[in-house]
């Protein structure tokens, strides 16, 4: 008897028809299996595979949807990249105070790291380590990313009502300390190395305010 016959008996003699839990297409299986594997144990260590395994997915599946490892290194960074954004706008948006919203990037990774991707450290700036030699639309990515770590802190800073030199110094200092966060991840406990930077970011932005009040 096949599957399908097995199933449909076992519901007849059962009750009704339970639903059946959808498998999740093989382009998601990819990305998810790429998640687990290249952003925890390193994009250089991790044979295409044991992704190809722990996705059930056969090479032609892989080249079909990204064309090659460093294909589905790209897609798996943009997905993780919409997350992190809209993270850490939904932050953004329900901090009420400006202060609060500069350093609205501390709760959002806590969120992030719980709730949604999971890594060794930073999937960017580990990529950028691995890989010397990137395709344009691995590169853009990895651009895009710096990008909005640096347009968001500056737009989030402007708030603050600084002076232009002194909220230019700003946004570099705390860019600073969320790049050393990501380098302290290694090390510590994650929910350690967030809580000390985010009183490190705390100490300058206060700092600023009260050198421009």
């Amino acid at each position: 008897m096949n599957d399908n016959a097995s199933y449909m008996l076992s519901a007849m003699t059962s009750g009704p028809i339970p639903p059946r839990r959808a498998t999740p297409a093989v382009r998601e299986r990819l990305l998810d299996a790429a998640d687990s594997f290249f952003f925890v144990e390193g994009v250089l260590a991790t044979p295409i595979d044991r992704i190809l395994k722990a996705a059930e997915a056969s090479p032609p599946s892989l080249y079909k949807h990204f064309g090659s490892k460093d294909g589905l290194i790209t897609a798996a960074l943009r997905r993780r990249l919409d997350i992190w954004s809209r993270v850490w706008q939904e932050q953004v948006d329900a901090t009420p105070d400006a202060r609060g919203r500069v350093l609205s990037v501390y709760p959002a990774m806590r969120r992030y790291q719980r709730e949604y991707l999971p890594e060794k450290w930073c999937a960017f700036s580990g990529t950028r380590a691995a890989l010397s030699v990137r395709s344009p639309a691995l590169q853009a990515v990895l651009d895009d990313e710096t990008d909005l770590l640096r347009s968001q802190h500056a737009a989030l800073v402007a708030e603050l009502g600084l002076g232009e030199a002194a909220a230019v110094r700003l946004t570099r200092q705390l860019v600073v300390v969320y790049n050393g966060l990501l380098a302290q991840m290694l090390r510590d406990p994650y929910d350690e190395a967030i809580d000390e930077s985010e009183a490190t970011a705390a100490a300058l932005v206060d700092l600023a305010l009260h050198a421009g009040s």
